[in-house]
């Protein structure tokens, strides 16, 4: 299923992070509820209410209480008979109540309506994640590739199996979601899969076209004659390589052999 026909069932875990925000397509995905409940920190209702101006028409916000219990907060919840509920700042949750209590907690809540929660990647460490998982319906890991926006969204069945797609996104100031197939080839640069060659190698800016024509075209004993064949041409007293490119010593004809003579000390 595509991303922009997603319609919200039981429980669905967002997991966001630094480069890729959750929070703006928990709110693009509640489009279709004509009611919902935030539950968030005090204060941040206003902050909310101005990212997401019409949207926050039909929301009732619950500030959490750090002296409320769990049967309180659900109390509030259900009361207004809600057809979705968004839960912001998970990592608050957690800290206060712990993760098993809120993982029980969403599993009662999801039995009466859907609910979105938003798990940051740096709020929320792997193993609460994944607690936080077991009880999910469908899961959106979000990030970021290139200069686009990625999501893999999983949706678990009944029956044990699981659907999965991958896609790149992006929501406009309307909260509308647009959504194109992602392949991990697309942000592969053809440059970055060719072998670069002398000419191109990042080094000696300063060289003109000219040079660097007479740079590449230049034999050298270790790029020339690394092969046998390379080298059948050669007299053999002519030869200054061996195969692989290793350089053959040859003294010079006016060398004598007094003790001072270091040619004597290479066994020639």
């Amino acid at each position: 299923m595509a991303l922009r026909a997603l319609v919200p069932n039981g429980f669905l875990l967002l997991r966001d992070n630094e480069t890729c925000n959750g929070e703006p397509l928990a709110f693009a995905l509640v489009r279709s509820f004509k009611s919902f409940v935030v539950v968030t920190i005090p204060g941040k209702e206003k902050v909310l209410r101005r990212r997401y101006g019409a949207r926050c028409e039909g929301a009732t916000f619950i500030c959490l209480d750090y002296q409320a219990t769990m049967e309180i907060i659900h109390a509030k919840i259900v009361t207004g008979s809600p057809s979705c509920c968004i839960l912001d700042c998970m990592d608050v949750f957690v800290d206060k109540h712990g993760v098993d209590s809120i993982a029980a907690f969403i599993s009662r809540l999801k039995a009466k309506f859907p609910v979105i929660a938003v798990c940051s990647e740096a709020s929320i460490d792997e193993e609460e994640y994944n607690r936080l998982r077991a009880v999910a319906n469908s899961v959106i890991r979000l990030q970021r590739r290139g200069n686009r926006c990625v999501s893999e969204l999983v949706m678990y069945k009944k029956n044990g199996k699981r659907t999965k797609a991958t896609e790149a996104f992006s929501i406009n100031a309307d909260l509308e979601i647009f959504t194109e197939k992602f392949e991990p080839s697309d942000v592969n640069s053809v440059a970055a899969s060719e072998k670069p060659s002398i000419a191109t190698m990042d080094m000696e800016p300063e060289l003109s076209e000219k040079e660097l024509a007479a740079r590449s075209q230049l034999n050298l004993p270790f790029t020339s004659q690394f092969k046998q064949s390379h080298l059948n041409n050669l007299r053999l007293a002519d030869r200054k390589v061996r195969v692989g490119g290793q350089i053959i010593y040859t003294p010079d004809k006016e060398d004598d052999l007094d003790d001072s003579d270091p040619d004597e000390d290479l066994n020639l």
